[in-house]
């Protein structure tokens, strides 16, 4: 009986620190999609919007090889004549979908633009059900994000036909389209 309360006691032990440990953070946020009341993914999560959104601005070249979804990779040197918008995102996201469809119709205006859409997982269906023409690449280490100091997703870079980033935005709102669209027009023949 005596040998039984002595590894009761450890025992016991060990199971509370790691019940403790494994416990969810306090400020760990709850899917709005499975949220009781379909509460809204911006009432749940409030945008976080540095000053600064990545450590490359504007007129600084962006120099960077993407894997895509297909397993081959981008060299966005490749690029170099045509107008870019790169975004750096996560499908969870506020404003994915909003954002790809507006993605699609800034492609179709402007046909000499290449959209490049990096998810954060591979995995994730909404990046293999992005609308056609925009490339799906993947950052599944977080590397890419990483070299360019993304403070926040989605962050969004425009490249000029030289390479040099024109623009960087970050978060997602009717003011991001509105000031992503000038981007894009502004490079465009006789823009």
């Amino acid at each position: 009986m005596k040998v039984t309360r002595t590894l009761a006691v450890p025992l016991g032990f060990g199971l509370l620190v790691c019940a403790l440990a494994c416990r969810p953070d306090p400020g760990t946020s709850v899917d709005p999609d499975t949220a009781e009341g379909g509460t809204d993914a911006a009432e749940v999560l409030p945008a976080i919007i540095p000053d600064e959104p990545a450590n490359k601005g504007e007129g600084d070249p962006l120099v960077a090889t993407i894997p895509l979804a297909t397993g081959e990779t981008l060299e966005l040197e490749s690029l170099r004549g045509r107008p870019v918008l790169l975004e750096i995102s996560a499908s969870w996201e506020v404003g994915w979908d909003e954002a790809h469809a507006f993605y699609a119709e800034l492609a179709a205006a402007h046909p000499e633009l290449a959209v490049i859409v990096v998810a954060a997982e591979l995995e994730d269906r909404a990046l293999l059900e992005l609308p056609d023409g925009l490339a799906r690449g993947w950052d599944p280490a977080g590397a890419l994000a990483a070299k360019l100091t993304v403070a926040t997703f989605p962050t969004m870079f425009v490249l000029d036909r030289d390479g040099r980033i024109t623009r960087v935005v970050n978060g997602w709102d009717e003011s991001v389209q509105a000031e992503l669209s000038d981007a894009v027009t502004a490079l465009a023949p006789g823009g």
